[in-house]
């Protein structure tokens, strides 16, 4: 069913906290902590992934500059970058965020999306009782692991808050009771709402960036289940920018099978190519300034299908990261060709191709989801009550 928008409707349950593990969930939740924060029940922050680390650009500090409520900082293995070690970061993630639930025990726990260490969180908190409300479930990228981590939290959630109806019925095919599945659209729409860019003379200050020339941003993430090794499939997105002249932004991986593999593939090709700078992360705002100064997204990023509509920005979707997602006008798919990602990106700088991403609409929402799942918590007696799945 659909949520309501319901803003005075009860009493919002006190101790809601959130599990972050990586820069790319952290922005999505900062309109519902900024909502939570508005209505007096400031949310605690459990922090764990890659936001203590710095080759993922200590996203940590981001959060303990803006976070409304208390931080909990959860610290564990993060080595290596093949499936071994990947599988034991998420297994030590466990015991972290177990060691951090027996300090300090919420009422109710927010997860998001797809992440290993998502579910390492979610499986923590399951052992304490601690009721799991689940953004962004039912939701497909057919090209990486991400589905069945999603699916998986699925099952272990007892509130569900999906983007789109969609989403919705994929988690009724999961078993999920419809009485507890809300859509309520993508957050990330709700910050863009109120989104000013930042000037382009501050956002390539110091960077060897021509301001004559186009600016492209690359956002290219290792595809888990793609045959190819990362820095090979990286390798056709390489030659398929080879004739293009301008600057490019390179955006920092995630912390995904593959991903050491992945970053030293881009730096070396960045340290060849002129105009071309790698930054580990961004402040969501920033990626967002940059995205809206930019001829064109080039990469496999969420954020081309999700954030892009709204900033007006083409993007150039590159193999089956994110094959199964809903699209807006604004995006070109291309295999992990030169060719075909070349042909596609003279497309996307298309003066015709600009104006038409420039007018799109974005299906993802309007600006409205924070409110939505307020109103939804404050109709729930108590989240105990949770616990006790219908049926």
């Amino acid at each position: 069913m659909a949520a309501s928008d319901a803003r005075d409707a009860g009493n919002l349950p006190a101790d809601v906290a959130i599990a972050t593990t990586s820069r790319a969930d952290y922005g999505i939740y900062r309109p519902l902590l900024r909502a939570l924060a508005e209505a007096g029940r400031p949310a605690a922050i459990f922090a764990g992934g890659a936001h203590p680390l710095e080759q993922f650009g200590r996203t940590l500090n981001e959060i303990t500059a803006d976070a409304p409520g208390p931080i909990h900082v959860v610290r564990h293995e993060h080595k290596g970058d093949a499936p071994r070690d990947v599988a034991r970061c998420c297994g030590d993630a466990v015991r972290a965020f177990a060691d951090a639930f027996d300090r300090a025990r919420p009422a109710l726990l927010f997860v998001l999306g797809d992440r290993g260490e998502m579910l390492a969180a979610a499986l923590a908190a399951t052992f304490f009782r601690i009721p799991l409300a689940h953004l962004h479930g039912g939701d497909r990228t057919a090209g990486a692991m991400d589905d069945a981590f999603r699916d998986a939290l699925t099952q272990l959630a007892h509130l569900h808050f999906p983007a789109l109806p969609e989403h919705a019925h994929r988690l009724r095919a999961l078993g999920a009771p419809p009485e507890r599945i809300h859509v309520v659209g993508a957050l990330a729409v709700d910050a863009l709402r109120d989104f000013s860019p930042e000037p382009w003379k501050t956002l390539a200050a110091g960077l060897p960036f021509d301001a004559d020339r186009p600016t492209i941003v690359l956002a290219y993430q290792p595809e888990t289940l793609c045959d190819l090794p990362p820095d090979s499939a990286f390798a056709a997105v390489a030659e398929g920018l080879a004739d293009f002249d301008g600057n490019i932004l390179a955006v920092g991986v995630n912390a995904d099978v593959g991903h050491q593999t992945l970053a030293r593939a881009v730096a070396a090709w960045a340290s060849r190519r002129p105009r071309t700078h790698v930054v580990a992360s961004l402040p969501q705002a920033r990626f967002w300034s940059w995205l809206k100064a930019a001829a064109a997204l080039v990469g496999n990023s969420s954020s081309g299908l999700i954030e892009a509509p709204s900033l007006g920005v083409p993007v150039v979707n590159v193999g089956d990261r994110q094959k199964g997602r809903i699209r807006a006008a604004n995006v070109i798919d291309a295999p992990h060709d030169a060719a075909a990602i070349a042909a596609s990106l003279r497309r996307a700088t298309d003066a015709d191709f600009r104006r038409r991403a420039a007018a799109c609409a974005n299906p993802w929402g309007d600006g409205r989801t924070a409110q939505r799942i307020l109103g939804v918590l404050r109709a729930i007696p108590s989240p105990r009550v949770l616990l006790e799945r219908p049926g």
